[in-house]
């Protein structure tokens, strides 16, 4: 048979060639386009799926360095690509994830009125940070980017100079500096995830208040490779309200100055640093500077007496270090101390118990390097004290002493947490006092604002930042601020003048013996958010200072420290509070109206009134309508010389509870003549900082008459070099040819110390002397 010319099969074939062909070409095809760009795709999953990680990790690390527990983040290294049976994949992308030296950043022109802490700030700050960046080894995309953290910023870095950022920044906010820095060494590669633990090594628990010094504005510079206009950018959508210009400067930084001032008063800045540590080799901050807490130096005690004294040790990042030695001793035997503790404590603080053993000055000196002290290096920290003798109480006594009835409780404003405390002291001596500072001190430091958000009000308990409640008469102190403003409360203490501080005041109240004072503090708040926290003071603790004066004029002062209890549940009854507009004065013969309509009840209401007449020299003096809220007070006809005359309110409210205030009538000799009074100062002793020359304070010794015996009040006056530096202001009542002692502040100035002493008789007659150190 003859199949040459049998083309029947030709057709199968060559159609199944043709077949097997196209398949070939087709998953070449798909292999050179198809599979690369589904790949590319994965890769760019991937490099967003990182981007997104990195803005994690920086709020990581931000958060961790202002806490004690590590924040762990993941950061995918690589990835790989989907397994395919026909077709061929590369191998799977790496990545490396490191850190990188970038240089210091630093803080310069830069200074705080904090005595101790200005040892640390000496003019500017530096630190050295890293960065932690992120470079892919992609097989298909192209021109992808260096993804970096630094300096609060996330964002990601182009071959061609182009920068995208990922994230905002949070290294200025408003008047916040808040310092971010990063070390360690950190490096893994591979296609992996990677875990970055990102832990504290000081946590930015202490703020230090700053202002620009004589060379400049304060001014930050930062290490980094994002350009001026793009961190101007990212401040201007930050809270970047007080940047006053942003200039790019050599070596890959940035130069961020901010304002001086601003509507005509300087600016002061709340400056915190936090260290974070990743990887290894990481930073273990020892102790670099030691400085004072509750309260500055001078402290003033009797012989006998005991103060507190608290230091605290921190390290180059202005964090407290705990377990840290500290040596101490006293530069006179007016003075023996006694620690508390061997170390500190894990709020880096350690007290030391001061005993007034003789009359003098000594300072009570710190240090943590060795035993040589020396105030002015950053090591060594001091607190002068001084020792009166009790010779100028001419035999009384006074002290004050903490009643145990702290209570936090809500004031006025509009919302409901219990953001104030309330507490009493009394006065268990046989002299009164005359009350003339408070310093209070939240043992938690982001406690860091104090605000009644009351607007209007009649300025009672709950309506001020400060109230004081006492048998003489009330005080207040009232700073007329915006529902969005804060009275700053530094980390020793928010330290209140009661009759100077504030737009709203009155005099000092007086505490007479076995009488007892109630003050009011309204209310707190954490303002570290955009618009603060009211805090619940319930179970906060804080230290109380007062200082008061005695009648000769002794100057002496008390620190309590107590918790802050819940306020009464419904039910328990809150007493009445007593409120007159005394004191009073009235010519004899004459007739005057007192006023106890001011009285309130926080839980009710007022029922009665009763006014009585509890000491009165001439026997003579009367009350009409005592049973009203404003009787009528009823001179004798004459008198010999001013006499005072004490009345007593009692006020009952709808629970049938009772609470008493005294208030004072002077009767004034109208017929009397008399004489102006007089003063002399007798002695000024300068204490200076270290051999730096700057006054840190002046006590004056001086000696009032009155040939009439009616004293009544003296102003000391303390200059340096010209300026008014302080003044003290007191009662002289029976103080007639003694010494009056009072320690005056120098505000670190420089120059011929000066002082004025003017006194008052009840005639408001005047008497003064003036003298410099040198004529005394």
């Amino acid at each position: 048979m003859d199949f040459r010319g049998d083309e029947r099969a030709v057709t199968v074939q060559i159609g199944a060639v043709l077949l097997f062909g196209i398949i070939i070409i087709s998953m070449s095809m798909y292999q050179a386009t198809v599979v690369p760009n589904q790949n590319e795709q994965v890769e760019f999953r991937h490099n967003q799926e990182v981007h997104d990680q990195f803005e994690s990790l920086r709020g990581s690390i931000i958060e961790s360095s202002s806490e004690t527990t590590a924040r762990p983040s993941t950061v995918s290294l690589g990835t790989r690509y989907p397994s395919r049976t026909l077709f061929v994949n590369p191998g799977p992308v790496s990545g490396t994830l490191q850190t990188r030296d970038i240089g210091s950043l630093t803080v310069s022109n830069v200074e705080t009125t904090e005595a101790e802490t200005s040892d640390y700030v000496d003019g500017g700050l530096s630190y050295p940070t890293e960065s932690l960046e992120y470079r892919p080894s992609y097989n298909l995309l192209q021109s992808t980017p260096t993804t970096v953290y630094e300096n609060t910023v996330a964002y990601n870095r182009f071959d061609t100079g182009y920068n995208g950022t990922l994230s905002g920044q949070s290294l200025i906010h408003g008047r916040t500096i808040s310092l971010v820095l990063l070390n360690g060494t950190y490096s893994e590669n591979g296609v992996g995830s990677a875990s970055i633990d990102a832990q504290a090594v000081s946590p930015a628990t202490r703020t230090v208040p700053v202002t620009g010094d004589a060379s400049g504005n304060v001014t930050i510079t930062v290490p980094t490779e994002l350009s001026a206009d793009e961190w101007r950018e990212l401040l201007e959508g930050d809270g970047g309200n007080y940047v006053y210009r942003v200039d790019d400067v050599s070596g890959d930084r940035v130069e961020i100055e901010m304002k001086a001032e601003e509507d005509g008063k300087s600016v002061t800045y709340d400056l915190r640093v936090g260290a974070v540590g990743v990887g290894s080799d990481v930073d273990d901050p020892s102790a670099y500077y030691l400085t004072v807490v509750d309260g500055a130096s001078p402290r003033s005690i009797g012989t006998g007496n005991t103060e507190t004294l608290t230091f605290e040790v921190r390290d180059r990042y202005n964090n407290p270090v705990s377990g840290a030695s500290v040596n101490f001793s006293a530069s006179d035997d007016s003075v023996s101390i006694e620690p508390q503790s061997p170390t500190t404590d894990s709020e880096g603080r350690i007290r030391v118990t001061a005993t007034g053993d003789s009359a003098g000055t000594a300072e009570v000196i710190g240090s943590f390097d060795d035993e040589t002290f020396d105030p002015s290096t950053r090591q060594d920290a001091a607190v002068e004290v001084t020792v009166s003798s009790g010779e100028a109480t001419e035999g009384g006594v006074a002290g004050l002493l903490y009643e145990n009835d702290a209570v936090a409780r809500d004031g006025d404003d509009s919302f409901s947490t219990p953001g104030g405390v309330e507490f009493s002291l009394q006065n268990v001596g046989s002299d009164s006092v005359e009350l003339l500072n408070v310093v209070i001190n939240p043992h938690d430091d982001s406690i860091d604002g104090l605000s009644d958000r009351v607007d209007g009000g009649n300025d009672d308990p709950g309506e001020t930042e400060l109230y004081v409640e006492s048998p003489s008469g009330d005080a207040l102190v009232d700073y007329q601020i915006t529902q969005n403003e804060y009275v700053d409360v530094p980390e020793d203490g928010l330290a209140i003048d009661i009759d100077e501080s504030g737009d709203i005041g009155g005099s000092n109240p007086v505490v007479g013996s076995g009488e007892s004072a109630r003050f009011y503090v309204y209310e707190f708040y954490d303002t570290g958010g955009r618009d603060g926290t009211n805090v619940d003071m319930t179970g906060e603790w804080l230290s109380v200072r007062v200082t008061y004066r005695l009648p000769s004029g002794l100057v002496d002062a008390k620190t309590f420290s107590f918790e802050a209890n819940a306020q009464p549940e419904g039910g328990t009854n809150a007493p009445p509070t007593p409120r007159t507009t005394g004191p009073y004065s009235v010519p004899e013969g004459g007739s005057i109206q007192l006023d106890g309509s001011g009285s309130s009840d926080s839980d009710g209401s007022i029922t009665s009134y009763s006014w009585s007449i509890t000491d009165d020299p001439t026997g003579q003096a009367s009350l009409s309508n005592p049973s009203s809220a404003q009787p009528t007070f009823n001179a004798p006809d004459s008198v010999s010389g001013d006499v005072d005359v004490i009345v007593e309110l009692t006020v009952t409210d709808d629970d049938g509870e009772t609470s008493t205030r005294t208030t004072t009538v002077t009767v004034q000799d109208t017929d009397g003549g008399g004489d102006a009074p007089t003063v002399e100062i007798t002695d000024i002793q300068v204490s200076e900082s270290g051999s730096s020359g700057n006054v840190k304070s002046a006590t004056v010794s001086f000696t009032p008459d009155d040939a009439d015996g009616d004293l009544r009040t003296g102003t000391v006056y303390l200059r340096v070099d010209g300026e008014v530096t302080d003044t003290a202001s007191f009662s002289l009542v029976g103080a007639e040819g003694t010494t009056v002692t009072s320690q005056l502040n120098g505000n670190q100035n420089r120059g011929t110390v000066e002082v004025t002493v003017e006194v008052t008789d009840s005639r408001n007659a005047t008497g003064s002397d003036t003298k410099d150190e040198t004529q005394v």
